[in-house]
């Protein structure tokens, strides 16, 4: 018989989170280079047999050619004899090696262990603990010294898993009252790992609860600019809803002071029932749902009848199975989970409690009555799951939880029972961090040598977007990494989500599945409009939504949003009517489902709609609700693009006309003006032969003023031009419309003669714009059109040295404006008034300038308000003299990094027709180097380009101040040659 193999010793540890090396007994054994990267690929499967063409492979597969089989037995060799005293470590077995070590021995799996339990544990405390006892396992980079590929991957994918460790350390942190310990920690974490949004949320978390709000929103605002630069996207919601929370100083983001949760004193009522039947452990783990397991126990104390809501796949059964085990101790009399997947009728529900309580042999007659029974004499909780499907039963569940008094009842279901004492908890998909976390955990158990690292994070990052974060759809995707590239997932993901694991119910195993599951419980007219809904894009409005299906639609609304098919989204936080909404999953779904003349009609009527909502919202652009429709443009703004989308497709001319031209003004204020000539040009693209109806002239504006904002003054003057001629031709519509028409394209060409400065004809151009629009009716365009000419005739006035006639129309154009509340018009005036004004009165141009960048700033026009800030710095610094107090000369290095920052955000001069001195500006900002150095001037600048909006409104009023109380000169602010347009970025 042959001897025993002598086991690893207990002393022996091999460290690869840093340089490579094996301790026995806390001392390093020696090992030279080819043996640590022997030692390095057994390591990497420890426990098990590596093959040895696979350990060959690994360690000298790049060295040129694998070495004789005696040389790779000669290294393994070595290393045996150098681990001898640390016992039977390094054995063989067919076909290879084995590296048998402990389950503490390799410190790669003691930090995985930990941090798994971290993620696992409830206590906040002990969770912290774990992760801190993981992180300190690492040394260094992991592999620091084996080059080989294998290395470098397990590096890569440890690496990930730090990371993962750090992000849980800092959210522990923060719960538990660290904020401030933690924050030079966070500030080198984001420096290093500027992409990951959920060290940002912790970092600006941080700073909030340390009283620095405005450094808060920085980091804030420069995630967006990062990600917008790097990654092509937006932060997601978790970033966008921290920083509304962080401007309106919410309460919720005070820091908490956790206190142990006690522990529940012993029963005194009867022994825990033998019948508990507890939710079955699951294989993985919970993601993203640790505080709200928590919230929802304790809301199990005040709530007796308690129902999970949300849409299929969200994860209602594991949430309550969750909650069920963590609140266990708070139940001594039991706690018992029932499926109801497979249960068909509402009369089979009791029976199902029965036989789940130990009752199989309850009849029909006295079930309730047997059941409340089992059920009474001590606090119980009972799980019903999967109720959607047998509603009908909610008058017996009522019932048993009146009847027994200590019994709590969870439920999960798609739609609550309506009835009477119900709480409802509406089951959220994952934000942003738990969402990736959860595809990354799920992809590693099928391919373990997937990471998320800078080529397949933006990939995940667009698939969790695409699911809308909902568990199921991101568990089915993430099983598709055995066999797809994530890149390749992301263009995929309907064949990814088709099927899944063989162990849930049919209805769980695909996406398509669990929703046709909802579809087919609805009633058949709320079956139409989920059907219908399909053509909505971004969410709507209860207004919008009667527009487009007539005014009987509430109560089939309500029906899709009980059963957790539409979600309901609070108003924005300067108020407007609540909006609906519809997850990405679900409503391509809905899209599938509309088909043939139903989706003909129902996006016909959707554009036909969005055409009134623009012509209304083209209305409001030019008077005092300006900021109001902007806003509400910015939530409808995808509903119109698709009801472009659908009306050029569809070669409606007249009604694709209709929504550019609602659109065009919106398009520039918001600087999307490469969407806004696209879709203008497809729509002019669209013209018949022969003269065109007005609905086409006014599409072939918009293209003129998209091009010209973009500074292709050749194409804008050539547009303006044919639409001109177009509009004198046409018969259609009224005098009045056709004069408006006419009115805009002379205004056109107008801005066309200024920007080239030719100012003869620029001013009988702006006078020919008034006098077709002085006598069209106050509800048309033509006010505006007087308004803006009078600010583009004082313009050329005023350059061609006619100041008296710059000032008289200028005032006019301001009275107009203010007198109907139009910022824009209101703004341009004020620019003006600035140049005309300053050469003998700075204050009264510092004035106007800070006057037009709070409106610039309600207005949300960037492209503007880069003019007045670059105006403003030019005014003061030659007011200011070459030596302003430090202070101040780096608060004009901050203004003039702002209005960089803002015109290169919008990437082009949209405001060609304002007068710019070039020269000026950069002298400027050659002073403001002079006076603070390279150094400090950075450190503005980087301040300048982080600031939000208001904060630079707030920084210009007090600069200005500041500067014109020091020093009252007249200054000369006549400009110098008209600027080059900025090229699009």
């Amino acid at each position: 018989m042959a001897a025993p193999q002598r086991a690893a010793g207990p002393d022996v540890e091999v460290r690869v989170l840093g340089a490579v090396e094996v301790l026995v007994a806390g001392t390093a054994v020696a090992l030279g280079p080819s043996l640590r990267a022997v030692l390095a690929a057994l390591a990497l499967d420890a426990g098990r047999v590596v093959g040895a063409d696979v350990l060959a492979e690994r360690t000298w597969g790049q060295a040129g050619g694998r070495p004789a089989a005696s040389t790779m037995h000669s290294s393994v060799s070595r290393l045996r004899r150098a681990l001898a005293p640390a016992g039977d470590v390094l054995r063989t077995r067919a076909p290879g090696y084995q590296l048998a070590l402990g389950p503490d021995a390799l410190d790669a799996a003691v930090f995985e262990g930990l941090l798994d339990r971290a993620h696992a544990e409830q206590d906040p405390t002990s969770a912290h603990r774990a992760v801190t006892q993981a992180l300190a396992r690492w040394r260094g980079p992991a592999y620091a010294d084996v080059g080989a590929d294998f290395a470098r991957e397990e590096a890569h994918r440890l690496e990930g898993r730090r990371l993962s460790a750090l992000e849980l350390r800092a959210r522990l942190d923060l719960a538990l009252g660290r904020h401030r310990e933690v924050l030079a920690d966070l500030a080198d974490l984001v420096d290093r790992h500027p992409l990951h949004e959920d060290l940002r949320a912790s970092l600006a978390l941080a700073l909030y609860r340390s009283s620095r709000q405005a450094e808060a929103l920085a980091v804030l605002d420069d995630a967006r600019r990062v990600l917008q630069r790097e990654l092509g996207l937006d932060p997601g919601p978790q970033l966008r809803r921290l920083r509304d929370l962080v401007l309106r100083q919410d309460p919720s983001l005070e820091a908490p002071e956790p206190a142990p949760r006690p522990t529940p004193p012993p029963a005194a009522g009867p022994a825990r029932s033998a019948a508990t039947t507890a939710p079955a452990v699951p294989t993985t783990s919970l993601v993203g749902r640790d505080a709200e397991v928590e919230a929802l126990r304790a809301r199990l104390g005040s709530s007796r009848l308690l129902t999970l809501t949300g849409t299929g796949g969200v994860g209602k059964t594991r949430l309550a199975a969750a909650v069920a085990r963590t609140a266990a101790a708070d139940f001594p009399h039991g706690t018992w989970f029932v499926p109801l997947a497979m249960v068909t009728h509402a009369a089979g529900v009791l029976p199902a409690v029965a036989r789940a309580v130990g009752l199989p042999q309850a009849t029909d007659d006295d079930v309730l009555d047997d059941v409340a029974t089992r059920l009474s004499g001590g606090r119980g909780l009972l799980v019903l799951d999967n109720c959607e499907h047998l509603l009908e039963a909610a008058t017996d569940v009522a019932a048993l939880a009146a009847r027994c008094p200590d019994l709590s009842v969870l439920v999960t279901s798609r739609a609550p029972l309506r009835v009477s004492g119900e709480a409802e908890h509406r089951v959220e998909p994952l934000a942003a961090a738990p969402a990736r976390e959860l595809f990354v955990q799920r992809a590693q158990a099928v391919a373990p040598r997937f990471v998320l690292d800078e080529r397949t994070g933006p990939a995940v990052q667009a698939v969790c977007r695409a699911v809308s974060g909902i568990p199921l759809a991101l568990e089915l995707a993430a099983a598709r990494v055995r066999t797809l590239d994530v890149e390749d997932l992301l263009g995929r993901l309907d064949q990814a989500l088709a099927s899944g694991p063989r162990d849930l119910p049919e209805r769980q195993r695909s996406v398509r599945a669990t929703l046709d599951w909802s579809y087919h419980l609805l009633d058949p007219g709320a079956q139409g409009l989920f059907r219908r809904i399909g053509v909505f894009t971004g969410g709507w409005t209860l207004e919008q939504l009667e527009e487009v299906e007539g005014p009987d639609v509430l109560q089939h609304l309500h029906t899709l949003v009980e059963h957790s098919l539409v979600g309901v989204d609070p108003p924005a936080a300067g108020g407007g009517p609540a909006r609906y909404s519809v997850l990405e999953p679900t409503v391509q779904h809905a899209r599938r489902l509309l088909t043939g003349a139903e989706r003909d009609a129902a996006a016909r009527a959707h554009a036909e709609a969005f055409a009134r909502l623009t012509e209304r919202a083209a209305a409001g652009y030019r008077s005092a609700e300006q900021v109001r429709w902007l806003d509400r443009m910015d939530r409808e703004h995808p509903n119109v693009l698709a009801a472009l989308d659908w009306a050029v497709g569809a070669g409606r001319a007249d009604l694709a006309g209709r929504l550019v031209w609602g659109s065009w003004l919106f398009w520039w204020l918001r600087g999307q003006l490469r969407t806004g000539r696209r879709y203008a040009e497809a729509v002019v693209s669209l013209a018949p032969p022969g003269p065109v109806g007005l609905a086409l002239v006014r599409a072939r504006t918009a293209c003129a003023a998209m091009a010209f904002a973009q500074g292709d003054g050749e194409a804008a003057r050539a547009h303006w031009a044919q639409a001109l001629s177009e509009a004198r031709a046409s018969t259609d519509g009224s005098r009045a419309e056709r004069l408006e028409a006419s009115a805009h394209c002379e205004a056109g060409l107008g801005i066309c003669a200024l920007t080239d400065a030719d100012l003869d004809t620029a001013a009988t151009q702006h006078r020919r714009a008034i006098d077709l629009a002085r006598d069209l009716p106050a509800d048309s365009w033509g006010p505006w059109i007087v308004r803006l000419n009078l600010v583009w005739g004082a313009t050329a006035a005023w350059r061609a040295g006619r100041l008296e006639d710059a000032r008289r129309d200028l005032r006019a154009a301001l009275r107009a404006a203010r007198g109907v509340g139009d910022r824009l018009a209101t703004y341009m005036g004020l620019y003006n008034t600035a140049l005309v004004e300053g050469g003998v009165d700075p204050h009264g141009a510092a004035a106007a300038l800070l006057e037009g960048l709070r409106l610039s700033e309600q207005m949300g026009d960037l492209a503007n308000l880069s003019y007045f800030l670059e105006a403003l710095v030019v005014l003061l610094v030659r007011v200011g003299g070459p030596a302003p107090d430090p202070a101040t000369t780096e608060l004009l290095a901050v203004l003039a990094a702002a209005a960089a920052t803002a015109r290169e955000t919008v990437g082009f001069e949209v405001y060609r027709y304002y007068p710019r001195d070039a020269a000026a500006a950069a002298a400027a900002r050659e002073a403001l180097r002079a006076g603070l150095g390279e150094h400090r001037l950075q450190q503005a600048t980087a301040r300048g380009r982080q600031a939000p909006p208001a904060e630079v409104v707030a920084l210009a009023t007090g600069a200005a101040g500041t500067v014109l109380a020091a020093a009252p000169v007249t200054v000369d602010l006549t400009p110098g040659p008209a600027a080059e347009p900025t090229p699009a970025s």
